[in-house]
């Protein structure tokens, strides 16, 4: 049993670790312009893994405490989307790698014109599963937030801030579909969700590393 328990432990450590360095990597990838390009698209490729690996720390520390439909629904969907975020980025970087050479290889400005009418066409699909993934995964933190804010050793009103910029991401990318919100003109709240995704994982190690003793009744 005590080495159940530490094995667990171990993994709620390690998602505490890899739900940090996601985020990391996720606003080191968007935002930083002097990153070469195959350093940015590994981070781009790794952030979703990680991120899976996160919602497993985190969804095994929240069901010791409270077992809640709601938690199992938050977990499953994160993972999906997860996963749909790791495939739209694939999906974009190649669009952008042929695209890249293909305009290169063209010798005229007719060829190059078509190229570009057909990268615009092809690089909606990656828009579409960029919607798929905030779906899935802005569903997933609004019911993570619901017990982020029930939790003995979250903050309530963390929790419900989680909520709350989940409900808006996800109102405002049906209000403006298929055009990004940002691109409509419209706030885009994914960086503030990311940052708050930030505070929780930070929040979450420094229960699981600083805290001897959980309100969960199992002792670290």
């Amino acid at each position: 049993m005590k080495q159940k328990r530490s094995t667990i432990h171990h993994l709620e450590k390690i998602g505490a670790i890899a739900g940090i360095l996601s985020i990391i990597f996720y606003f080191a990838a968007a935002i930083l312009p002097f990153i070469p390009d195959s350093m940015s698209r590994l981070l781009g490729f790794t952030f979703p893994l990680l991120w899976i690996i996160a919602f497993m720390g985190l969804y095994s520390f929240l069901k010791r405490e409270s077992h809640t439909p709601t938690l199992e629904i938050a977990y499953l969907f994160g993972i999906i989307g997860a996963a749909i975020a790791c495939s739209f980025i694939v999906v974009q970087q190649a669009n952008l790698i042929w695209h890249a050479t293909a305009t290169e290889a063209a010798n005229s400005e007719d060829a190059k014109s078509l190229l570009r009418a057909s990268f615009k066409g092809a690089n909606r699909v990656q828009a579409g599963l960029d919607v798929a993934f905030d779906i899935f995964i802005t569903i997933s933190w609004f019911l993570f937030g619901i017990n982020i804010a029930k939790s003995y050793n979250f903050n309530k009103l963390l929790g419900w801030i989680g909520c709350l910029i989940s409900a808006g991401l996800f109102t405002l990318n049906m209000v403006t579909f298929p055009t990004a919100p940002a691109d409509a003109g419209l706030l885009d709240l994914g960086p503030f969700l990311g940052l708050w995704a930030l505070i929780v994982f930070c929040w979450f190690a420094r229960i699981l590393f600083k805290n001897k003793n959980s309100r969960t009744g199992i002792k670290h």
